[in-house]
């Protein structure tokens, strides 16, 4: 086959039109191009096409990763999904993202520590846990990052907020509070002792 044209795309001149016996191929990125030495009036085969659209392609989602990287902190799971969203193969999908993980770009180790230290207040551990599971981090992460979050009585804080105004001697509200803590994913043993503190702080009034 030859290559009868390249031209620049209007929106984006990172990347080219490509031109094959006088029509329109595809578009590529300028650098698989470049890489590839490809110049008008050229032959190109089938096998050098294979290879030049799959380079242009890692090119191409490792420009959209960047950019949405930008925008947001992913972790490796929600770039993957992102990237799948945007129709690339498993392939593609494992350049860019060992890419972007090799250059520090994503880190999850980094992210879990950021998301406990901004949900530790208001969160226990057994919730933050399975939020961060569910974002794809894996348990030895977690368990790592998580034995570095130091008791912070954040779970007797809430529970005095939530108490307010309640007559703490009917079962029903002391019920309300539990199941209150319990969805913030506290642990019994942190409940217990935010009842306890309840009980001292309704006792001194009294």
């Amino acid at each position: 086959m030859k290559i009868t044209d390249i031209t620049l795309q209007s929106k984006n001149i990172d990347r080219v039109n490509l031109f094959l016996d006088g029509k329109f191929y595809a578009g590529v990125s300028r650098i698989a191009v470049y890489n590839h030495r490809l110049e008008v009036g050229g032959e190109i085969t089938e096998q050098e096409l294979d290879k030049l659209i799959f380079d242009s392609d890692k090119d191409k989602a490792f420009d959209y990763a960047l950019t949405y990287i930008a925008k947001y902190t992913p972790t490796a799971k929600a770039l993957r999904g992102k990237l799948y969203d945007k129709g690339y193969g498993k392939i593609i999908v494992d350049y860019t993202v060992e890419k972007c993980e090799k250059y520090g770009y994503i880190n999850d180790q980094e992210y879990a520590r950021s998301y406990i230290a901004f949900n530790c207040t208001v969160k226990g551990k057994k919730r933050i846990r399975q939020e961060l599971k569910n974002k794809g981090i894996s348990d030895a992460v977690i368990d790592r990052e998580l034995s570095k979050m130091q008791p912070n009585g954040s779970c007797a804080e809430l529970a005095k907020k939530k108490s307010g105004g309640m007559d703490l001697s009917d079962p029903k509200n002391r019920a309300k509070i539990i199941r209150f803590l319990q969805y913030r994913g506290y642990v019994w043993e942190d409940i217990s002792q935010a009842l306890a503190t309840l009980k001292v702080v309704d006792d001194d009034f009294n």
